[in-house]
């Protein structure tokens, strides 16, 4: 009877010409049996099933399996994704399975080794897949030899690539073509300037050279920062001081060519080029050199004239040393009409005689810094602590008596105090980990120094397991663009228990690599730290997935967290498990907290989470 009455629904369904809704509880039995069977389509069809439920962690081997049996496009997959949660090594393994005949690989590949700095391997990668068809390998390829200067045969490629349809090859060829173009009439003026022996027209000739938009241009191109610093030279040999500087700063992009940049600059100043100074200074700044720093923006001061912005910089690094009133002298001492105009605006409550509020770039940088200097009077705790003041004589005793220990504890009572110059001397003195750390965390947080020339102090402790000096690594390295070393920097300090690591790469799995289950996993390991956002969010994914067991534990933190999204999802949780009577309760909760969820979100709020009313 059974088989009967569905061969009776069948037909009557057949006759009435409406199809059946698959079941899809009944195809993912089907095709995990057939992969447990050993199919190999069926090893692809289940991986991709669970990969779009968000279920990668049970995917990837299923994704193994078809890659092992010869699919490319699986073992590119299996490559993305571990280089989605930055376990490089292991992406670079399954590019490779592959890369020797799929173009595919061959480009992921060529572009994974290029990220790690890896250029020639890029290069003979990117030529591998040009040769199995990939044009986007084509183009890559002909990009990375431009890079290094070779034109004619780059632009050949290129031209290749953009017959192919590829329209980004097509405009990376009109672009190397006008950059080329610049390039020969810079020479020809320059070549001018040479000939009447005048340094000013020959300064002159490359003023393009330095326009903030072509900063693009040789970042992608580094041959063209030889190009420049040729023709800069060019220049300084007809006379220009100031072309000495500008070949200094292209010089300087190199770190191993840093004393030779700075012996440039220091030749220009000596040929009484006055901005030569200030550029001293600014590297000093960024190097965390604040006494060399000072001298250099007030030598370029004293010069014939004066310098606004040496004169603007040193405010602000007396901002940063709590000198006040020397701080705002030096801001006034600018001549720019914002000192005054600050004084104006601020009395008529923040706009002007005319109603208007608005200022130059320089104008509103000097506004912000006296703005912040009454901020700092205003706030007992923006001051140097009256207590440290009165412990430094005892400090200073023990440290003239004792070693690193005493030599830090001395750094650390004057870093409190903002006496910043005098701080760094003792840490350098100390020239432990803990000491180095600190002096980079001065240097960098409040020093006004480079954070990529910071990392060198930072290293020692990381290396000894300070969580949070690894954690620091990585948000400076995330913090000037560099993804891939951010990931490896965090992934370590992660690993030593730092939570606001792993919530970086939690979020970086869901957001940026769409792996919402990985990103669970180090949720919940940043959840252990004590971070309410976190616990949330690993929360929420279990909601999503089912497991309302395990999110409510991490829910409720949320939820004492003071969390504003999380009673909704506690509710979910507890509804899922058949608890009803607490369910409706947190559900009241969330609903009277929903209208500041509107306010602060607006008509994006349903996108946090769906109307608990």
């Amino acid at each position: 009877m059974p088989a009967m009455a569905d061969r009776m629904a069948a037909d009557q369904q057949a006759d009435s010409g409406v199809d059946q809704e698959p079941d899809p509880a009944a195809e993912a039995a089907r095709l995990r049996a057939a992969a447990a069977a050993g199919k190999p389509d069926a090893y692809r069809a289940y991986a991709e099933l669970l990969t779009g439920e968000g279920r990668l962690d049970e995917a990837l081997p299923w994704w193994a399996r078809a890659a092992d049996a010869g699919d490319a496009d699986a073992s590119r997959t299996l490559a993305i994704c571990h280089k989605d949660r930055g376990e490089f090594a292991e992406a670079e393994r399954w590019y490779r399975t592959a890369a020797d005949r799929d173009g595919g690989c061959a480009f992921g590949l060529a572009r994974l080794l290029h990220e790690a700095g890896d250029t020639a391997g890029a290069e003979t990668w990117y030529e591998h897949g040009a040769a199995l068809g990939s044009v986007e390998c084509t183009t890559n390829g002909a990009v990375l030899l431009a890079a290094r200067g070779e034109w004619d045969t780059a632009l050949e490629r290129l031209a290749e690539a953009s017959a192919q349809g590829d329209d980004i090859a097509t405009r990376t060829r009109g672009a190397i073509q006008n950059m080329l173009s610049d390039l020969d009439g810079w020479r020809e003026a320059l070549a001018r300037a040479e000939a009447e022996g005048d340094p000013e027209e020959a300064y002159e000739a490359l003023r393009d050279l330095l326009d903030p938009d072509r900063r693009a241009m040789f970042a992608r191109y580094p041959r063209m920062v030889a190009e420049a610093e040729a023709l800069y030279a060019r220049a300084a040999a007809v006379g220009s001081a100031k072309a000495l500087v500008d070949q200094a700063l292209f010089i300087a992009r190199d770190d191993s060519r840093w004393d030779e940049a700075r012996a440039l600059v220091e030749h220009a100043h000596e040929r009484g080029y006055d901005g030569a100074a200030y550029v001293l200074g600014v590297w000093a700044e960024e190097n965390g050199e604040l006494r060399t720093a000072e001298e250099w923006y007030r030598t370029a001061d004293e010069a014939d004239g004066g310098h606004i912005w040496a004169c603007f910089n040193l405010g602000v690094l007396c901002v940063r040393q709590r000198r006040l009133d020397e701080a705002e002298r030096w801001l006034r001492a600018t001549g720019l009409d914002g000192a005054e105009r600050f004084e104006a605006v601020e009395g008529a409550g923040g706009v002007d005689a005319e109603g208007r509020g608005p200022f130059d770039e320089g104008e509103e940088r000097i506004v912000r810094a006296l703005e912040d200097i009454a901020a700092i009077r205003a706030d007992p705790e923006r001051m140097p602590p009256a207590e440290w003041e009165e412990r430094l004589p005892g400090l200073r005793a023990r440290a003239e008596e004792g070693g690193p220990d005493a030599w830090c504890g001395y750094a650390d009572a004057l870093d409190r105090l903002y006496r910043l110059p005098e701080a760094a001397e003792w840490y350098r003195r100390a020239g432990t980990p803990r000491a180095l750390l600190a002096l980079g965390r001065m240097l960098y947080e409040v020093g006004g120094a480079t954070g990529l020339r910071m990392v060198p102090y930072y290293e020692p402790a990381a290396a000894e397991g300070d969580a949070a000096a690894a954690y620091d690594i990585g948000r400076i390295h995330d913090e000037a663009g560099d993804r891939r070393t951010a990931q490896i920097w965090f992934r370590r300090a992660a690993d030593l228990g730092h939570g606001r690591a792993a919530w970086w790469l939690g979020w970086t799995s869901e957001e940026r690599g769409g792996d919402p289950q990985h990103a669970e996993c180090w949720y919940v390991r940043a959840a252990r730290s004590g971070l309410v956002p976190p616990a949330f969010l690993a929360g929420r994914s279990m909601v999503r997935r089912g497991a309302y067991g395990e999110a409510e534990p991490l829910l409720r933190v949320a939820c004492e967290g003071e969390h504003e999204e999380a009673p909704y999802w506690l509710a979910q949780a507890l509804r899922g498990l058949g608890r009803v009577e607490e369910s409706e309760r947190w559900l009241r909760v969330a609903a009277e907290a929903y209208p500041d969820l509107l306010r602060q979100y607006g008509t994006m709020a349903g996108l946090a989470m769906p109307d608990p009313r």
